[in-house]
């Protein structure tokens, strides 16, 4: 069905044998499903979708077939409309729409939030619904493959189910990526709060530093023109900085 073949072998050293990638994938898939209280049989198309989805995955272990000679893959609608443009024909609107699905959903899937906050393509894409947009995709495959092929083909069926469930899919296929493919760190609680708390503990410093840099400089400007307003401003800061490190010392009946 999927033009993404499932025949990659490799050696599993648990069980000790050679075994499909393919079906690695398949399996894991289908164990996410079963986590999240996503049996496959309750849709149409799910097995289907499944096997379509390990096939992509798979598609990973080699990844310059994913994106070899595809120029036309962009996050860009713009982008996408102009290749067209260029290049009219079914044949190519299925291609194109089908690829350019295929990546976003792997890279919504697996590759989330990976964009530092200020680089250009959070900045630029920071409004768009990427979910939506690989949903479109997909069903414009499908309308695509259905004028060349008939509406009788198995993948018209999966490109629309796809279409219609990608916030479930891209819930599996997190799923899977975190707790069976390692695709994904998982970071546990207690490490998250130790995290914090270091987080915290290095911007409590750093803020400390600074104001000790501050009182420094008060101080200074007192001793070289001493007047109650700055006796005021050091003495405050002192008693702030004694707030922040109860090692501060600093004897205010000086400044009398």
């Amino acid at each position: 069905m999927s033009r993404i073949k499932i025949i990659t072998p490799f050696y599993d050293l648990e069980k000790k044998g050679l075994r499909e990638s393919g079906f690695f994938f398949l399996e894991h898939i289908l164990k996410a499903r079963a986590d999240l209280h996503m049996e496959t049989g309750s849709k149409e198309y799910e097995q289907e979708m499944n096997v379509y989805i390990a096939g992509l995955l798979n598609s990973l272990i080699n990844s310059d077939k994913l994106l070899s000679e595809k120029p036309y893959i962009s996050p860009f609608d713009t982008d996408v409309k102009l290749w067209l443009d260029n290049h009219p024909g079914l044949r190519n609107e299925y291609n194109v729409y089908r690829d350019n699905a295929d990546f976003g959903l792997i890279f919504l899937g697996l590759f989330l939030g990976y964009n530092h906050p200020g680089s250009y393509h959070n900045k630029i894409l920071s409004n768009s619904d990427e979910q939506g947009r690989v949903a479109l995709y997909y069903e414009m495959a499908s309308s695509a493959l259905a004028h060349l092929q008939g509406n009788s083909v198995s993948l018209v069926g999966v490109f629309q189910a796809l279409a219609d469930n990608m916030p479930d899919i891209l819930q599996i296929v997190r799923r899977a990526a975190t707790e069976y493919f390692e695709f994904i760190e998982k970071i546990s609680d207690g490490s998250i709060y130790h995290l914090e708390k270091e987080l915290e503990n290095m911007d409590n410093e750093k803020l400390y530093k600074t104001k000790i840099d501050e009182f420094l400089k008060k101080y200074s400007d007192y001793k070289k023109n001493p007047n109650e307003k700055l006796r005021t401003e050091v003495i405050s800061m002192a008693e702030e900085l004694k707030e922040m490190n109860k090692k501060f010392q600093f004897d205010c009946r000086s400044m009398k």
